[in-house]
């Protein structure tokens, strides 16, 4: 299983199922800008989930989680039980922030570098439509 906040990426779902795995879909609220809570990530993991895939900033929604907000959801996964569970952490976004957001990412948190598959690119940050150059 892989945990994927909602509103995503139109891609996500099905990106999971080709790998074979099961999309375990968060709701996420609106009034909340749409950050996945840390009570909705443990309600939502279970022994067969592998990963979550975070967007943040997020796409389509542009909302952004705080640096104590990815700390909230990386305290659930420092859990025992979740040890086994890693993060797909898609920041081609991170230079797309406004009102001096600073972006953080996930894998800079404590213990959780060794457990994030990061993705990147340069055509959002620097108007290269088109370009599929990523890393």
């Amino acid at each position: 299983e892989v945990v994927i906040p909602a509103p995503y990426w139109v891609s996500y779902p099905d990106i999971v199922r080709l790998s074979g795995a099961d999309p375990v879909i968060v709701n996420c609220d609106p009034r909340k800008g749409y950050v996945m809570s840390p009570e909705q990530l443990t309600a939502a993991l279970t022994p067969k989930t592998r990963m979550i895939i975070m967007c943040n900033p997020s796409n389509p929604t542009g909302g952004a989680y705080t640096t104590e907000e990815l700390e909230q959801i990386a305290q659930v996964l420092r859990r025992p039980e979740y040890a086994h569970v890693l993060v797909l952490s898609d920041e081609i976004y991170e230079r797309l922030t406004y009102d001096n957001f600073e972006h953080t990412s996930f894998a800079a948190l404590p213990g959780m570098k060794e457990r994030t598959l990061l993705v990147h690119g340069f055509a959002k940050a620097y108007a290269m439509t088109g370009f599929r150059l990523g890393y």
